[in-house]
């Protein structure tokens, strides 16, 4: 659509990652059209909790003022998924606000190592 549109697009540019386009109802149709991927709208209210699976593409529409409240997860079991994404974000430009490690992945996996083996250490011998 940027290229479409005569746009310049950058070394290393990741329409995802980027943030940079608001798929409108017209760009909705068409990625429906041209790639079966149809969207669902969510209507959050006040104290309602939305939750977005790891991974999933999602845009945000705000109609009132509000703030947002995340937390990011990773389970062992997907360590892997997110250590894939930690060097997808790796190639992104210097500049780019998803450059950095946000999940953490190597600090996380230290410190459950540690936990882990500190929870053996002091675990108790089975007497038979």
């Amino acid at each position: 659509v940027g290229k479409e549109r005569g746009e310049e697009i950058e070394p290393h540019h990741d329409p995802i990652h980027d943030q940079s386009w608001y798929l409108d109802v017209e760009l909705q149709n068409r990625l429906y059209k041209e790639y079966g991927v149809l969207g669902y709208t969510i209507v959050q209210c006040m104290g309602d909790a939305v939750f977005i699976p790891a991974g999933a593409p999602h845009q945000v529409k705000n109609l009132h003022s509000c703030i947002k409240v995340a937390e990011d997860f990773v389970s062992p079991e997907h360590l892997n998924h997110c250590f894939s994404l930690t060097q997808e974000f790796r190639l992104l430009s210097d500049t780019h606000t998803n450059h950095e490690d946000k999940l953490q992945v190597k600090n996380i996996m230290y410190h459950a190592v540690k936990d882990a083996l500190a929870v053996l250490n002091n675990a108790e011998p089975e007497e038979d």
